[in-house]
């Protein structure tokens, strides 16, 4: 039976569950925390008698570790686009077979064949967004926020909060130097450490999801996250704004993938 999750109004069929047994009508999904409604979940359970287990983490690296090291069944997780690659590599995924997967005209073809996971072997999307910086409009405005280089000045002292993300927060380090958020020269990333450094004194805190928050209650001027947290941080403060410095930064993609140690699946799902 295949079995679909609900993701605004539709629902996308993503995956095979094992047996068709009652007592094995489970879905276990791993996700970023806050990542979906928990009255979808309701919702989902209610229309087809599939229970969610539902749990959370906070970065990529977390998920990667915990599903690495095994004793883990999730049928679901949510990776990022750099993750979805090693995962690829190190064989921790289930190739999706496409004939099983309904509703995937859904999509924009845009967020499609992405090159960390072209033709969509292992992985289909869930969200994408931006890193750009969230100011308050009253004590900072928007000129002093137009580049990444403009976080270092002095006037910034204690004022800035930054997602707990170390590849996001040495890529803008990156892009201030005219490097590739992507570079893996040794020089580069030694030299971007370096400059990252040098920030510190700016930074108020390092934190994951309660950025957004904090930034609603005003307990910073400035952040750097992403678009999502930062639309539900504006959401609930009105003072609030959005921007991707002039330089540009990174396009990020959350998708959903099936680890290879899911346990409700069935074979004719395997390629």
């Amino acid at each position: 039976m295949l079995v679909g999750l609900a993701f605004g109004a539709r629902y996308y069929l993503l995956a095979s569950t094992g047996n068709t047994r009652e007592s094995s009508k489970t879905l276990n999904l791993y996700n970023w925390g806050d990542y979906i409604d928990p009255a979808l979940l309701k919702r989902f359970t209610a229309e087809t008698g599939y229970q969610v287990n539902y749990e959370t983490f906070d970065s990529n690296e977390a998920m990667y570790t915990k599903i690495k090291q095994g004793g883990t069944h999730y049928d679901l997780a949510i990776p990022s686009e750099y993750m979805i690659s090693k995962m690829k590599r190190e064989h921790l995924l289930l190739k999706l077979d496409h004939h099983r997967l309904k509703g995937l005209e859904n999509y924009d073809q845009r967020f499609l064949n992405q090159n960390f996971d072209l033709g969509n072997q292992y992985s289909l999307p869930y969200f994408w967004g931006t890193l750009g910086i969230i100011y308050n409009e009253d004590t900072v405005s928007a000129k002093e926020v137009q580049h990444w280089d403009q976080l270092w000045s002095p006037q910034f002292k204690q004022r800035i909060m930054l997602i707990d993300s170390a590849r996001d927060v040495l890529g803008f380090t990156l892009i201030t130097q005219g490097k590739s958020v992507n570079t893996r020269s040794a020089a580069d990333l030694a030299a971007a450490q370096g400059k990252l450094s040098t920030l510190m004194p700016n930074v108020k805190a390092i934190i994951a999801d309660e950025i957004k928050m904090y930034m609603a209650q005003g307990e910073a001027d400035v952040a750097v996250t992403y678009s999502g947290e930062a639309a539900e941080a504006m959401s609930h403060n009105s003072h609030l704004r959005y921007t991707v410095p002039s330089e540009g930064s990174n396009v990020w993609f959350d998708n959903i993938v099936m680890p290879k140690t899911a346990k409700n699946k069935k074979q004719p799902m395997l390629s």
